[in-house]
């Protein structure tokens, strides 16, 4: 069957917590570890009762139709891996906590950390215009480069439309994007409402970032985020194929789609490929202060209200803040076809959780049992 733009469009923009697989499969058993960090590293069955109740939330989620899901929760220094379902429903492979996946939008939080790294170091200011940077890059319809500061690319008060909402990103979906000509799209109309998510702010984050320091944007997070904190398994796809084993992720009506669409659509707002752990060691370290100096924590953390779709989220410089029953939590989501990710941490990093599964077909993502069910996941994950 061929592509429908629109169906896949909106399986990478919806970011709601909704969604359910139609495929029937047979439910299979949660499974869990817990590994004791630091010295004297452990493994074995997740204990007690906040074990039993992160395998009950992966079961059910795996029930509500979803193949597989990982689901990762800290503790002060005890993290616990629960698996449930399928990570490749053709060989029938169970769900691996190891495996790495697309963490599509969690990208942003990556490429936001590698700017204000370039503020600390005094390379660029946040008060820095696009057109100082990139002259020429945006200058139509409106759309006005010299009046667009790298803090409104980075906190999505830009008005910058964005450029995924065209069909033309989907009707060639291993087409190799240039970034140029994705903000190009998004320039051929006027301006949107500022304070409206838009992917198109990263990508011109990701341009500067390579204007700033001359290397490629993958570089950059590479040697100042993936190797200083020994993140082996996360890196930012060049093509369509996986560097080692995989998640594979599925969409209907098209099944796997793991990898039928070129991550350039997404690059530096959504291109990085991880694994839970690499992803929740990143957040620790960014938001405990590792990453950044303090001044630039503070602008990290400074919200205002974005509209995502029909979601206002809580939205700094490239993290979303999320209330929780025991405390707020800091992070970011993610959806690419055939993929979903939830990352939350909180400021002093001694409580995490990170949810991913692989399927957010988005006929399906409107369940409100799966929307339900995620919520709890996410609550027991973080709060026990």
């Amino acid at each position: 069957m061929p592509y429908n733009p629109a169906r896949i469009r909106r399986a990478l923009l919806t970011v709601t917590l909704t969604g359910a697989l139609a495929t029937t499969l047979i439910p299979l058993s949660a499974t869990a570890s817990t590994t004791a960090r630091g010295d004297g590293a452990s493994s074995g069955g997740a204990s007690g009762v906040s074990g039993r109740r992160l395998e009950a939330v992966a079961e059910r989620l795996v029930e509500d139709g979803l193949p597989g899901v990982i689901v990762l929760s800290r503790r002060g220094g005890r993290v616990k891996h629960v698996t449930a379902g399928v990570a490749d429903k053709a060989t029938g492979r169970r769900m691996d906590a190891r495996l790495r996946f697309r963490i599509a939008s969690v990208t942003k939080t990556f490429t936001s950390t590698v700017l204000l790294q370039l503020v600390a170091e005094r390379r660029v200011s946040l008060d820095d215009t696009v057109e100082r940077w990139l002259p020429g890059a945006v200058t139509r319809s409106g759309n006005d480069g010299s009046k667009i500061t790298i803090r409104r690319l980075l906190d999505h008060t830009s008005g910058l439309k964005d450029y995924t909402l065209d069909p033309r990103i989907w009707t060639e979906p291993q087409r190799e994007w240039k970034p140029q000509e994705l903000i190009d799209i998004a320039q051929e109309t006027p301006p949107i409402a500022k304070g409206t998510y838009s992917n198109t702010n990263y990508v011109l984050a990701g341009m500067i970032i390579e204007r700033v320091t001359g290397r490629s944007a993958g570089d950059e997070i590479q040697r100042r985020i993936v190797r200083p904190l020994g993140l082996r398994h996360t890196s930012m796809a060049t093509d369509r194929s996986f560097p080692g084993p995989y998640v594979h992720g599925y969409m209907d009506p098209y099944g796997d789609v793991s990898t039928a669409i070129s991550p350039s659509s997404a690059w530096t707002s959504g291109g990085v490929i991880s694994t839970v752990d690499d992803v929740a060691t990143f957040h620790r370290a960014l938001y405990t202060g590792r990453l950044l100096p303090r001044r630039l924590q503070r602008e990290l953390k400074t919200t205002r209200p974005v509209a995502d779709g029909s979601v206002v989220q809580d939205y700094g410089l490239g993290v979303v803040k999320t209330r929780f029953s025991c405390g707020i939590a800091w992070g970011h989501d993610g959806g690419f076809p055939g993929y979903r990710t939830w990352t939350y941490t909180s400021a002093d990093g001694k409580r995490q959780a990170v949810i991913t599964y692989n399927d957010n077909s988005p006929a399906l993502e409107s369940d409100p049992r799966l929307k339900a069910d995620l919520d709890k996941a996410a609550e027991t994950a973080f709060c026990g």
